[in-house]
Parts: structure tokens; C-alpha cells; sequence
């Protein structure tokens, strides 16, 4: 793979791709939002034009990372944004709600 496609090297590409992979999933954990999973999937997806060396390949991940952002923005804004944390529904409740 040329190198010019990416501004920075394959080593710290690779570090925050997986770093990016950890911090959604553990999101995607934590808070059950459908965006956090599309996210921790797609942002290590970024990776693959190392394995293939092909321009069309290069392209078509590129679409579909942008699709998946966009999946991603746009589910943050409607499904997703209605959904609490699992820990803040169990605060909420009173002892007087069990009785």
C-alpha cells in the first residue's frame, strides 16, 4: 500500500484503531447504544486498505466508512437518544418503587 494515503504512520494507525475498537466497545458495555457498536466496528475497518492493494478496494472502504458515520451520527440523534444507562435506571428507583 502507498503510504501517502494515510498522514500518519501504520504503527500509530494501528494503536489508535484498536484503542478507538476498546473505548466504543466498552461504551457499547456499558450503555447498550447501537452507534457505540457501529463505531467500535468501523473505525478499526480503517485498517484494511493494508491488506488489500487495490485503488477500488481503498475507495470502497471509504464509502463505507463514511455510510457507517453517518449510520452512526444519525442513530446517536434518533434510536439511541432516548436510551439510559442501565446504572442511572437503578439509581432512579426508591426503595418505595419495590414495595
Amino acid at each position: 500500500m502507498d503510504t501517502s494515503y494515510f498522514p500518519i504512520r501504520i504503527e500509530l494507525h494501528i494503536v489508535l484503531a484498536l484503542l478507538a475498537f476498546l473505548v466504543f466497545g466498552l461504551q457499547f458495555i456499558r450503555y447498550h447504544k447501537s452507534h457505540h457498536l457501529i463505531l467500535a466496528i468501523a473505525l478499526p475497518c480503517t485498517l484494511l486498505p493494508y491488506l488489500f492493494d487495490s485503488k477500488a478496494v481503498f475507495y470502497a472502504i471509504g464509502i463505507g466508512e463514511l455510510v457507517a458515520l453517518a449510520l452512526a451520527l444519525v442513530l446517536s440523534q434518533t434510536l439511541d437518544k432516548d436510551k439510559e444507562p442501565v446504572k442511572e435506571i437503578q439509581e432512579k428507583q426508591t426503595p418505595e418503587d419495590e414495595a
